[in-house]
């Protein structure tokens, strides 16, 4: 019995094709080529020894519910990567492999994975007589890392301004301390923001001579940064450098499910991971399934595609996917969004270290996911000795996050925008904070006899709130409504309906918020807010 020949010409690609993996970030200025600087290496694991069978060899059954066989495109040329259902499937295959012309070149025992290389791809097919195949083309490019920018020209920039715009106003050096963060990316080069980073090598070892891209190194320093030029937000977390690209950016799923499980191992109590696929990767799957059942947090960015839903591994349940605002709070176009997404963090032209002791503007959603990963370290250990766990800490981050979009969480913002002030201040009784968080135009129908107006406002304090006057203005409506009790974090919405001329055509919408007399807002000038909206 032959392969199945319907995967044999998908087979045949995977084969030509390899993969390139598409970082998730935008740099506004080419940086200039550097010097690796050699930091600790951990080696892959030595391929487990085939099973010393006192009797009959294995046999090799094919499975009649599922694959028996998954195969995924591999990023180093000549290679494969291949996962079993069970374990006896794959004691089974390993134990043929070493009378085949094809070679073991690393193993994922608890994933049941192997990554092959052969000489022949006809050694390979070989192996594959009679078995069932899944294929997988992994994780292809994601567009150019330019793009994001190029397409926001209008966009506001966060530059060095960025832990003020969060709310962090006073000393983080002590944040995030005792946090363990494994950062799955290109690797982390030595640079003065970053300070006792540790490292550990899944992708095979690059020629010291071979620049190392940047996206690793910047990624990091916006997690736990002491630079002032380009801070992080907890810079008392230990960073775990797990560099699962070469020198380009391209990796595999083979690598991203290895660096999660070296992530546990090391101990890691946060996992970010700034890149993804569009393709649902059971491999990758499985490994983010066993650092969740090892109460490993991973933090993920959702990707810059533009895409209806955030990409993989973000899009998975237990994962915290995270996409981008600029500086004025607006979403990002380029920012995936989607069910799947659980809140948004700033994203565009942020201050982060590069290569070659630079500071340099990045852009994106990779850029978002580490300050989400960051918040929830500070969370975690905020310097006062009290400590938490992960899933407690992200817990409250997605709480006290901003409102914003629709009411309530959406496919734009998730559960809103990241606030460092008021996840930090959560704790300290009095403060008085309520914002008008959006404005927007309702549609006639559905039990509307004419298009609304709907303005949303959210108490972002710590004190229950009551009677907040909201008046509404634009040139074809007018209004006045009075909150009912606004619990902290609670979130009110009130419309006025529109008169009927004036239909496609833009309307200035203009709202205030009017606190009692001995009431005393830390934000006014969240207290106005004018949109333009298209009727």
């Amino acid at each position: 019995m032959k392969l199945n020949r319907r995967y044999s010409a998908a087979l045949a690609a995977l084969a030509v094709c390899g993969l390139a993996v598409g970082w998730l970030t935008g740099v506004r200025q080419a940086p200039p080529a550097v010097v690796i600087v050699p930091a600790p290496v951990a080696m892959p694991t030595k391929p487990k020894a085939a099973p010393a069978w006192t009797a009959a060899p294995p046999q090799r059954e094919k499975f009649p519910n599922g694959n028996t066989l998954e195969i995924f495109a591999s990023s180093q040329p000549d290679e494969i990567i291949a996962r079993f259902p069970t374990d006896e499937s794959y004691d089974a295959f390993v134990y043929y492999l070493g009378a085949s012309k094809v070679r073991v070149i690393d193993q994922l025992d608890r994933l049941r994975a192997v990554r092959i290389a052969y000489d022949e791809w006809t050694d390979f097919v070989e192996l594959l007589d009679g078995e069932d195949v899944g294929v997988y083309d992994s994780m292809p490019a994601v567009p150019d890392p330019g793009r994001a920018t190029a397409n926001h020209r209008e966009a506001v920039g966060f530059g060095d301004g960025l832990l003020p715009w969060l709310g962090i106003t006073s000393d983080n050096s002590a944040w995030g301390a005792g946090v363990k963060i494994a950062v799955l990316d290109t690797g982390v080069v030595d640079h003065p923001a970053l300070e006792g980073v540790s490292s550990i090598e899944v992708a095979p070892a690059m020629d010291e001579s071979t620049p190392t891209q940047g996206h690793g190194t910047a990624v990091a320093s916006l997690i736990a940064s002491h630079d002032p030029d380009a801070p992080g937000i907890a810079p008392g977390a230990e960073i775990i450098s797990i560099r699962i690209s070469d020198e380009s950016g391209r990796a595999d799923s083979y690598s991203l499910a290895a660096g999660i499980l070296a992530s546990v191992d090391a101990g890691a109590q946060l996992i970010n991971i700034s890149m993804g696929t569009a393709e649902n990767n059971p491999l990758i799957e499985e490994a983010v399934s066993y650092a969740l059942d090892h109460a490993v947090l991973i933090v993920a960015a959702s990707g810059n595609g533009s895409r209806a839903e955030p990409m993989y591994p973000a899009a998975y349940p237990g994962v915290i996917s995270v996409g981008s605002v600029d500086a004025s709070g607006a979403h990002m176009d380029f920012s995936n969004e989607g069910s799947a997404l659980s809140l948004t963090a700033p994203g565009y032209a942020i201050n982060a270290a590069w290569p070659g002791d630079r500071t340099v503007p990045i852009t994106g959603t990779s850029a978002s996911a580490p300050l989400v990963t960051g918040a929830i370290a500070a969370t975690m250990s905020d310097g006062s000795g009290v400590t938490m766990s992960p899933h407690e800490a992200a817990a409250i981050v997605m709480n006290l996050s901003d409102e914003a979009g629709l009411p309530g969480a959406d496919s734009e913002y998730g559960s809103g925008i990241l606030d460092l002030g008021r996840i930090m201040n959560r704790g300290i009784p009095g403060i008085i904070d309520v914002a008008i968080t959006n404005q927007r135009i309702l549609a006639k129908g559905e039990g509307r006899p004419n298009d609304e107006i709907q303005v949303t406002i959210q108490n972002r304090g710590t004190v229950t709130l009551s009677h907040v006057l909201v008046e509404t203005s634009s040139g074809l409506a007018a209004a006045k409504f009075e909150s009912g009790t606004l619990v902290p974090g609670a979130i009110q919405s009130f419309t006025t309906p529109l008169r009927q001329d004036g239909r496609n055509a833009e309307i200035q919408v203009t709202s205030r918020l009017t606190l009692g007399p001995l009431e005393r807002d830390i934000a006014p000038q969240n207290n106005h807010r004018t949109d333009t909206l298209w009727r």
